[in-house]
């Protein structure tokens, strides 16, 4: 594949904790160099603390049935404070889907910023986008939960 498969595997691998470096692969000679530390091709380095294999599949293996977009408060707190994702901060829903399915989820600027799995489906998010929490009983007509995507359903891209 292309570099950009390449890096997309990369992110995969060190996301599992799995140091990778992207080489020519047709001189076998460059394995052992790599094993040896020699510096050779394009170095990632894993994280510190792996991501657990769950949100793994959420980041790279969910298939997507929808896209939220989101004010620049809600990307905020999203991708700098590891906040849930409310309704509130949702501006526009994409897609038909129902609840449990992986979503994208895009800053104000279209840039894919995560990726989780909602606790409503695209009917229900239409009508409560942009709504405080404690409003969602009265518009559904039910008591739902105060989360459209709780944070442990929810991955950074």
């Amino acid at each position: 594949g292309g570099m950009v498969t390449k890096i997309s595997a990369a992110r995969i691998a060190v996301a599992a904790g799995v140091r990778t470096v992207i080489t020519e692969g047709k001189y076998p000679g460059n394995i052992e160099k790599i094993i040896n530390g020699e510096p050779l091709g394009t170095h990632f380095e894993p994280q510190p603390e792996p991501t657990s294999a769950r949100k793994r599949w959420i980041a790279y293996g969910l298939v997507t049935a929808g896209k939220l977009y989101l004010d620049n408060g809600a990307a905020i707190a999203i991708s700098d404070g590891g906040k849930s994702l409310l309704a509130a901060g949702i501006s526009l829903v994409e897609g038909e889907f129902d609840a449990q399915a992986g979503v994208g989820i895009f800053d104000g600027q279209g840039n894919e910023i995560a990726r989780g799995l909602v606790n409503y489906s695209s009917e229900e998010l239409v009508k409560i986008r942009g709504r405080h929490s404690r409003e969602i009983s009265d518009i559904l007509g039910y008591a739902g939960v105060e989360t459209v995507i709780h944070r442990d359903n929810l991955v950074l891209i």
